[in-house]
């Protein structure tokens, strides 16, 4: 019962800031009394389009159609994983396919992340690139960040593979040994 009021009491504050914020001439607030038993202990909603207007409404606002959010986007994205990555061996003085054999990852799928600069990689291949750069773990985390990763405490393969970037120890096929080990995804293609 009292969840219900609390949901009830939730739902007035969410309208009255949509009232008090959003400037629409057809915004007509939702009212929790006139819903009827809609909010009365263990019933359901009588239909659950009637819960749907006032958020539709907040998230058909007309100004957005006037944001160019690709143009945003253009201008913010900075560097993507693929440029990145391509930066990085090059900074290493060293040949792509030394990089991509001791990442464990064939040519083809190399070809596929140089060829293509928004190109979505997994993260166990994000990560045995870095192995075989051999980044530093605050260089390992910006370079995951790129493809939408990170290394956290609470995800056992971070935490393995971490251990070996901070030892310094870069062999994919080690690293990969213990990931096996301890029953978690393997780095490389």
């Amino acid at each position: 019962m009292s969840e219900d009021i609390e949901l009830k009491k939730f739902k007035l504050e969410l309208e009255s800031y949509i009232a008090e914020n959003f400037q629409a001439d057809d915004y007509q607030a939702f009212d929790a009394d006139s819903a009827g038993d809609d909010f009365a202990a263990g019933s359901a909603p009588r239909r659950r389009a009637d819960l749907l207007p006032p958020i539709m409404l907040c998230c058909a606002l007309p100004q957005f159609d006037k944001i160019d959010f690709k143009h945003m986007y253009d201008e913010e994205r900075g560097e993507t994983f693929s440029e990145m990555l391509l930066r990085l061996i090059k900074e290493s003085g060293e040949k792509n396919s030394d990089i991509y054999k001791r990442a464990n990852i064939d040519r083809r799928h190399f070809s596929k992340i140089a060829g293509n600069a928004n190109y979505r990689t997994s993260k166990e291949t994000a990560l045995a690139f870095a192995i075989a750069l051999q980044l530093d773990f605050d260089t390992t985390q910006e370079f995951l960040a790129t493809a939408g990763y990170t290394l956290t405490k609470n995800n056992l393969a971070d935490v393995i593979v971490t251990f070996f970037i901070e030892r310094k120890i870069y062999d994919i096929f080690l690293v990969n040994e213990y990931l096996y080990e301890y029953k978690q995804p393997l780095l490389g293609g």
